[in-house]
C-alpha cells in the first residue's frame, strides 16, 4: 500500500542526479544505473497524499521535476556532444525498462493493461514536457527534443487522441524545420510512428506518413535527411518509386543506401517490372563511385540466389534486345564470383536448342574471356568453327522460313476474295525477333573464333559471303555480317573489293533476287551449290511501278552494305586511289541516292556520302558544302545526320576546312562558327541543338574552334532557362565545360573573359523570367564560373611547371568584377561582392595587376555605395584581407609615383572620371542618374554590339552610323535564351521632315528627363541638408556640394586598359544641380549663425577642395578619403 509519508525532494534530487552523473560518463553503466533509477521510481511512486479528490501522488511530482530537471540541461547541448547523447541513449532504454517491469509485474497479478499504469503516467509526462521544447527558437533545444522524442516513440504505447494529435502535428512541423539536424530526427520519429498508422485514422485532408517519407525522399535538400528517410522508410509497392528514384542521387551516400539497404529488402526479383530491374542495375553498375558499383554487384549476386544460381532464369528476366544491362550484370557477376565463371560449361546438347538467353550466355562469356586474355577457355567451351557455321546456317534458315511464312499470311490477308484469313498472330513477331537475335549473337561469337582450321575458316567464308547477298537477311543482322567478313579477310582492300563485287551483282538489272530466297539445309555448302537466278528487270526501257520499288528496295540494302562497309575501313590515305571499285559505287549508287526525292534514300545515301569524305580528304573538300546546305534545308531527321557529318569532317580535316584558301572571300572559320552558332540558336528540335552544343564543345576541347564567342554562347545557353528541358544538351554541356576549363590555363583565360558579359545577359534574363520557367540565380551562375576558372584545378600534368600553368585567373577576375560595379545595379553588385572573397589570389601575383586590384577596390569604396550592410561588411573585409596579405607591395610604391606609369595611365583616367554617387541618394536615384548617364553615352553601334557578346568582325560595315534594326550577327552572339532584350539604337536619317521633327521631339523629351531627374536630386538635397542644419551651417553645405559637383567628370568604363566614350550627358546634368543647388540653398545658409562655418571658410566664398570634400564627408555621412 502506498505510504502517505513526507518524501524529502532534495534528496530524490541529488539521488536521480548522481544516477545521471554516472550514466554519462560511459556506456557500460547503463544497466546498473537503469536499475537503481527504477527502484527510486518505485519508492517515490509510493509516496501519496490523500484529498478530497483522490489520492494525490506526491512522490512521482518530486521524481518526475527532478527528472526534468536533468533533461533539461541536456537540452541546449548542439549536436556531437557525447554526453547529451548517452544521456539520450539511456532515457530511452529506461522508459523500455520501465515498460518492460510494470508489464511483468501487472502478469504476476493477473491484471490487465493499465491505463493509468506507472508507465503511461511517466510517458505522459515525458512527452509532454519534449513538446514544448519541439517549438523552441533554439535550434538546438528543438534537436534535442526530437532527438527524445524520435528515441522513446516505439515506446509510448496507447495515447490519448489529443496528445497523439499533438505529437504527429508538431513532428511533422519539425520535419520541415530550416535545420539538417531538426529534420533528421524527425525523419527518424516519423519512420517509427509510421508503423502504428492505420489508414482508415487518417482525415481526408491529411497525408499518411508514408506519403510524408516518399516526399522527404524526394524533395529534400539535405543528403543526410534523404539518406536517413531511406534508411527508415519501408520498401513496399507504395514507397517503391520514391525508393529507386534515389539512385541517381547526387549524393554519393545516398546512393549508396539504396542499393545497400533499401533495394536488398525486395523479396524476390521478379517483384520488379522489366524496366525497374534495368534501371537499377544500369544506375547501380555504372556509377562513379565504387563502394556504390560495389553495392549494386552485390545486389545483383543477391538476384541471383533468389533465382537458384541459374544464369538463364537470371537473363529471362531482362530484356535481351532492347539494352545491354544484362551484359554488364553477367560482367558484375563473373568478376565478383570466380566459382560461378569458373562453373560455366556449354555440353553439346546446349547447341541443339537455341534461345535467346542461350546464345546471349555464350556470347557474353566468350566476350568476357576474350577481355580477360584466357584463350583456351573459349576453345574448350565453344564448338569448332565448321560446326559453328553449320549452326549459323541452321539458325538463318529458321528465320528466312518465318518471314516467308509471315509474308504468306499477309498475302492471304490482302486478297479481297479470300475468306479464309489466318488472324494476325503477335507469336510470329516475338519469334521473329528471337530468331534474329540469335543469329547476330552467333555473328559476335563467330568474330572472335580462331580461324587457325582452314576448312573451317573456307566454310564459314562461303557461308558469310552468300548470306550478304541474300535479300532476306535484315537490315540488323548486315553488321553483324561484315564484322565476321572483315575477320575472314587478309587485307582492307580485300574486304572492299568482296562487298562491292555483292553490291554489284545486286543491282544487276539480269538477276532476279526473288530466286535467292532458296533456304539452305545443314548439308549444303552455300558457296559449293551456286543459288538459281533469272532476270529482275525486264529489258525493255520502260518500268512498272512495281519493278520501280523492287529497284529502290535493292538500292536501299545496296546502301545498308555500302554504309557498313565504310564504317569498317579504318585506313585514310589512298583507300578510292587503291579500290577503283568504290568511284563506281559512288558514282552509281551513293550520288544518286543523294539527289532522290525519298528521305529514307537520301539519309542514307548521306551517310554513307559522309563516310566516304571521312576516308577522302578532297571529297571532303568538295562536299562539305553540300552538307552545310543539307543542316540548313533539309527536314530535322535529315538535319540532324548532315550536323553530325559536319563536326565529324571538321574534326578529320581541320586544316583544310578552316584556313583560308587563295581566290576566296572572308575568313572561313569565321563563317563557318557563324553558321554553326545560328544552328544552335535556331535549332528546330531539342535533338538538333543538343547536337549543334555537343559538336561545338567538343571542337572547343579539340581547340579547333577558338573564338570566345562560341565559349559564351554555350555558357549563356547551358544557363539559360530555354534549355531546362532539353536534357541531353544540359547534361553534355555539364560535362564538356568544366573538362574544357580544367584542361588549360588558357582555356580558363578565355573563359574569365567571357564571364561578365556573360552573367549581365543572364541576370536581365533572371529578372524576366516567366512563372513556369525555372532559372539558378544569377550567384549560382557566377559560383560555378569562378569554380570553373580556379587555377588551382587546372590539368597540371607531371612535366609542368610554375610557368606553363597561368594561376592569376582569379585577380583578373576580380578586376572585371570590381569594375563592372561601378555601372551595375544593386542586385548585380550584391553578387560580385559576395563572390570576391571566394576567388583564389596566389601568393606570386604580378606587382602592378596588384595595385590595379587595390586601387579599383578603393575608389569603389570611396564613389559608390552598397546595396547593404551584409555587402559593406563582406567588400570590406576583402579590401583588408588584400591589403594585409599584400602590404608590402602597396607600401613599395605611392599613389603619386604610379599615376605618372605608363601601365597605370588608362586606370587612371577610367577612376578620375568615375562620377561618385551623390550623398543622400537612394539606390533607387542613383540607378536613375547612372541609367540617365548610359541613354546620353554616344557610343557606337559597334561597341554596343560588342558589349552585348558580338564581335567587330561580325560586320563589313566601317560606317558609325547605327543601324535601324538588331543586326544578324548579335543574333548569333547572344543566341543563348529568346530572352535575351534586344539592343536598341537611335534612327538618325539627315534627309525628310520627319526625321527632323522626332529628333528635335527625342531632344525636348531628353532635356526633360535631364530637368525632371535634377529637379528631384535637389530636392533630395534640400530634405537632406534640412537635417543636417545642427552638423553645419548652409554655407558648408552649398560650398561642399558645389565642390562635389564641379570634381566629378565625365563616367567612362575601365576594362583591361580599354577605354569607352565618355558620358557627356553626365557632365550637362552636374552644371545644371551645380547652378540650382547654388541658387536654391544660398537663402538658406545666410541664416545660419557663423559659429558653424569651418575655419576659413565664410558665407558665399568657396574654399579649397580638400575642406569641402572634408564639409561634404561630414554632412554625406561618407569617408572623407
Amino acid at each position: 500500500m502506498p505510504t502517505r509519508v513526507a518524501i524529502d525532494s532534495d534528496d530524490v534530487e541529488e539521488k536521480v542526479s548522481s544516477i545521471f552523473q554516472q550514466v554519462q560518463a560511459n556506456v557500460a553503466s547503463h544497466k546498473k544505473n537503469m536499475v537503481q533509477l527504477h527502484k527510486l521510481h518505485v519508492q517515490c511512486s509510493q509516496h501519496t497524499q490523500p484529498t478530497a479528490q483522490g489520492l494525490r501522488l506526491v512522490g512521482e511530482k518530486v521524481f518526475n521535476s527532478a527528472f526534468r530537471e536533468m533533461i533539461c540541461h541536456v537540452l541546449p547541448l548542439k549536436r556531437g556532444t557525447t554526453v547529451a547523447d548517452r544521456v539520450v541513449r539511456f532515457v530511452g532504454t529506461y522508459v523500455k525498462y520501465l515498460g518492460e517491469k510494470t508489464t511483468e509485474e501487472m502478469q504476476k497479478d493477473g491484471r490487465g493493461e493499465e491505463e493509468d499504469s506507472l508507465t503511461a503516467r511517466f510517458v505522459r509526462f515525458l512527452l509532454s514536457t519534449l513538446l514544448r521544447g519541439f517549438t523552441s527558437k533554439d535550434r538546438y533545444v528543438r534537436y534535442r527534443s526530437v532527438q527524445f522524442v524520435a528515441e522513446i516513440i516505439t515506446l509510448l504505447g496507447e495515447l490519448e487522441e489529443d496528445l497523439y494529435t499533438s505529437l504527429r502535428g508538431l513532428i511533422l512541423e519539425r520535419a520541415q524545420d530550416k535545420e539538417v539536424t531538426v529534420r533528421s530526427q524527425a525523419v527518424i520519429a516519423i519512420g517509427k510512428l509510421q508503423k502504428a498508422e492505420q489508414p482508415e485514422d487518417l482525415e481526408v485532408e491529411d497525408l499518411s506518413l508514408v506519403d510524408v517519407l516518399c516526399n522527404i525522399i524526394r524533395y529534400d535538400a539535405s543528403p543526410d535527411v534523404r539518406r536517413i528517410a531511406l534508411m527508415n522508410t519501408p520498401v513496399a509497392e507504395k514507397t517503391l518509386e520514391a525508393v529507386i528514384s534515389r539512385i541517381r542521387d547526387v549524393e554519393d551516400t545516398v546512393r549508396r543506401a539504396v542499393f545497400q539497404h533499401s533495394l536488398p529488402q525486395i523479396p524476390h526479383p521478379r517483384v520488379l517490372t522489366i524496366v525497374q530491374r534495368e534501371r537499377i542495375l544500369r544506375a547501380g553498375l555504372g556509377d562513379r563511385d565504387p563502394a556504390v558499383k560495389e553495392a549494386a554487384r552485390s545486389l545483383t549476386l543477391k538476384w541471383l540466389k533468389h533465382l537458384e544460381g541459374d544464369l538463364i532464369k537470371f537473363l529471362e528476366t531482362f530484356d535481351l534486345v532492347g539494352g545491354d544491362v544484362a551484359e554488364q550484370a553477367l560482367y558484375a557477376i563473373f568478376e565478383a564470383e570466380d566459382t560461378i565463371f569458373s562453373s560455366v560449361k556449354f555440353e553439346g546438347s546446349y547447341w541443339e536448342s537455341l534461345t535467346p538467353e542461350k546464345a546471349f550466355l555464350a556470347r557474353v562469356f566468350t566476350d568476357f574471356c576474350v577481355r580477360k586474355g584466357e584463350h583456351a577457355r573459349v576453345e574448350d567451351s565453344l564448338p569448332v568453327v565448321t560446326a559453328l557455321a553449320f549452326l549459323i546456317q541452321a539458325s538463318y534458315n529458321r528465320l528466312a522460313d518465318c518471314l516467308r511464312m509471315r509474308q504468306e499470311a499477309l498475302n492471304v490477308r490482302s486478297d479481297p476474295f479470300n475468306n479464309n484469313v489466318p488472324e494476325q498472330d503477335a507469336s510470329w513477331e516475338a519469334e521473329h525477333l528471337d530468331l534474329e537475335f540469335v543469329v547476330g549473337e552467333l555473328f559476335r561469337i563467330a568474330v572472335n573464333m580462331d580461324y587457325g582450321d582452314e576448312i573451317g575458316r573456307r566454310k564459314m567464308f562461303a557461308l558469310i559471303r552468300e548470306m550478304i547477298g541474300q535479300r532476306a537477311l535484315p537490315d540488323g543482322l548486315v553488321p553483324g555480317c561484315l564484322d565476321v567478313l572483315r575477320r575472314l579477310t587478309p587485307s582492307e582492300k580485300d574486304f572492299i573489293r568482296l562487298t562491292v563485287e555483292v553490291i554489284q551483282v545486286m543491282r544487276d538489272p539480269g538477276i532476279d533476287m526473288d530466286q535467292e530466297q532458296v533456304a539452305m539445309d545443314d548439308e549444303t555448302q552455300p558457296g559449293d551449290t551456286p543459288m538459281k537466278r533469272s532476270k529482275l528487270f525486264a529489258p525493255s526501257a520502260e518500268k512498272s511501278a512495281e519493278e520501280l520499288a523492287r529497284m529502290a528496295d535493292v538500292d536501299m540494302r545496296c546502301l545498308s552494305l555500302c554504309t557498313a562497309m565504310l564504317e569498317r575501313v579504318m585506313s585514310i590515305a589512298e583507300t578510292f586511289d587503291e579500290n577503283p571499285t568504290l568511284d563506281g559505287v559512288l558514282t552509281e549508287l551513293i550520288i544518286p541516292a543523294v539527289k532522290s526525292k525519298e528521305p529514307a534514300m537520301r539519309e542514307r545515301g548521306l551517310i554513307a556520302l559522309g563516310l566516304c569524305c571521312l576516308i577522302h580528304r578532297k571529297m571532303a573538300v568538295t562536299s562539305f558544302g553540300l552538307f552545310l546546305n543539307q543542316v540548313e534545308k533539309a527536314s530535322s531527321s535529315l538535319k540532324i545526320k548532315a550536323l553530325q557529318i559536319v563536326f565529324d569532317m571538321l574534326t578529320m580535316y581541320e586544316r583544310d576546312l578552316m584556313t583560308k584558301q587563295p581566290g576566296t572571300d572572308g575568313d572561313p572559320q569565321e563563317q563557318i562558327t557563324e553558321f554553326l552558332l545560328g544552328v544552335l540558336g535556331n535549332a528546330e528540335t531539342e535533338s538538333i541543338q543538343a547536337i549543334a552544343g555537343l559538336g561545338l564543345a567538343k571542337l572547343l576541347i579539340a581547340g579547333i574552334i577558338t573564338h570566345d564567342k562560341v565559349l559564351q554562347s554555350l555558357v549563356m545557353i547551358y544557363f539559360s532557362p530555354e534549355t531546362m528541358g532539353n536534357h541531353q544538351l544540359r547534361q553534355c554541356l555539364s560535362i564538356a565545360l568544366p573538362i574544357y576549363a580544367y584542361a588549360a590555363s588558357s582555356n580558363q583565360q578565355r573563359l574569365q573573359r567571357v564571364v561578365i558579359p556573360a552573367l549581365r545577359i543572364l541576370t536581365e534574363v533572371f529578372d524576366e523570367l516567366d512563372s513556369e520557367q525555372e532559372m539558378i540565380t544569377p550567384l549560382q551562375i557566377l559560383g560555378t564560373l569562378v569554380d570553373w576558372t580556379d587555377a588551382q584545378k587546372v590539368f597540371a600534368p607531371d612535366h609542368a611547371t610554375s610557368q606553363t600553368i597561368y594561376s592569376e585567373i582569379h585577380v583578373d577576375l576580380a578586376v572585371d568584377m570590381i569594375s563592372a560595379m561601378f555601372d551595375a545595379d544593386d542586385a548585380q553588385r550584391k553578387v560580385y561582392i559576395q563572390v570576391l572573397n571566394k576567388l583564389y589570389l596566389p601568393n606570386e601575383i604580378d606587382e602592378n595587376k596588384l595595385r590595379k586590384l587595390r586601387y579599383l577596390a578603393v575608389s569603389y569604396r570611396m564613389k559608390r555605395g552598397y546595396p547593404d550592410a551584409a555587402s559593406k561588411a563582406s567588400f570590406e573585409r576583402f579590401l583588408k584581407s588584400l591589403e594585409k596579405h599584400y602590404a608590402e607591395v602597396f607600401e613599395g610604391l605611392p599613389e603619386e609615383e604610379a599615376r605618372k606609369m605608363e601601365a597605370f595611365k588608362d586606370l587612371f583616367e577610367f577612376l578620375d572620371e568615375i562620377v561618385p554617387d551623390v550623398g543622400g541618394d537612394t539606390a533607387k536615384e542613383s540607378r536613375k542618374r547612372l541609367t540617365q548617364a548610359k541613354q546620353s553615352n554616344e557610343t557606337t553601334w559597334k561597341e554596343r554590339l560588342k558589349r552585348a557578346g558580338s564581335d567587330e568582325s561580325d560586320t563589313t560595315n566601317t560606317s558609325p552610323s547605327p543601324p535601324s534594326k538588331r543586326p544578324k550577327s548579335t543574333r548569333a552572339a547572344v543566341l543563348a535564351t529568346h530572352k535575351v532584350p534586344k539592343l536598341e539604337y537611335d534612327n538618325h536619317d539627315s534627309n525628310g521632315e520627319e526625321s527632323e521633327e522626332e529628333d528635335s521631339e527625342d531632344r525636348r523629351s531628353s532635356t526633360k528627363r535631364k530637368r525632371e531627374t535634377i529637379e528631384d536630386i535637389d530636392a533630395d538635397i534640400d530634405q537632406l541638408l534640412g537635417k543636417r542644419l545642427k552638423r553645419s551651417s548652409g554655407a558648408s553645405a552649398t560650398s561642399a556640394m558645389t565642390a562635389s559637383t564641379t570634381s566629378r567628370k565625365t563616367g567612362r568604363k575601365y576594362n583591361g586598359g580599354k577605354l569607352g566614350k565618355p558620358r557627356t550627358g553626365a557632365t550637362k546634368a552636374t552644371s545644371a544641380r551645380r547652378q540650382h543647388a547654388t541658387s536654391s540653398d544660398e537663402s538658406d545658409a545666410q541664416t545660419l549663425p557663423e559659429s558653424t562655418l569651418p575655419e576659413g571658410s565664410e558665407i558665399g566664398q568657396e574654399s579649397d577642395d580638400e575642406s569641402e570634400h572634408e564639409v561634404a564627408g561630414d554632412l554625406l555621412g561618407t569617408d572623407s578619403e
